[in-house]
């Protein structure tokens, strides 16, 4: 009985645990001139890619500039794509993906109509919504200010974003805040929210 029970309870939580990872992996993604812009998070709904949003050159330069926000990079990157339309580089599309882990963006076509939902990425299995929202209903815990490790400053925004993960789990861990289930990052000043899902 007692081995019966057990096994009940493990189901129970697997159950659970694959809920609230479905449930805090939801979001709407912003738009930025009006494109749906995805970056730390992917469609979820069908689409193709029509080719690069923008040249590698073109992100270099972006991740270069100190004196813009990453809000303000967002923009320009969105223009330079939608200049790559009007010079026939790259077919008209619907939405860009940004991916920082291989640096590199897409242009993309949905199959089923321009869709703004998506599935955002785990850092350190924690669901990070950057440039977007969660679809589920949440609280605020607590919003700490832009907090990086100096490698992490001189490096790119993923370093960044990385390190400020990591710091805001060992302060979790230590007490100095409230356990929490995600995050969710300012794209103008890189502040921090951190999130529990009701």
């Amino acid at each position: 009985m007692k081995k019966f029970i057990g096994t009940l309870t493990l189901i129970a939580l697997v159950f659970t645990l694959n809920a609230q990872d479905k449930k805090s992996s939801l979001a709407v993604v912003e738009k930025v001139s009006e494109i749906p812009f995805f970056i730390l998070s992917t469609p979820d709904a069908e689409y193709e890619m029509v080719g690069k949003a923008v040249t590698a050159g073109n992100i270099i330069s972006l991740a270069v500039d100190e004196n813009s926000t990453v809000s303000e990079k967002a923009v320009k990157l969105v223009n330079k794509a939608l200049e790559r339309v009007k010079k026939e580089k790259v077919p008209e599309f619907d939405a860009i993906i940004v991916d920082l882990f291989k640096e590199n963006s897409r242009a993309i076509k949905f199959k089923n109509g321009v869709s703004t939902k998506a599935k955002v990425k785990e850092i350190d299995n924690v669901p990070v919504y950057f440039f977007s929202k969660p679809v589920d209903p949440y609280e605020e815990v607590v919003t700490l200010p832009a907090d990086f490790s100096l490698r992490a400053k001189r490096g790119m925004l993923l370093d960044k974003i990385e390190s400020m993960i990591n710091r805001t789990i060992k302060k979790a861990e230590n007490g100095e805040i409230e356990k929490f289930d995600a995050v969710i990052i300012s794209p103008d000043d890189l502040s921090l929210k951190t999130i529990r899902f009701k």
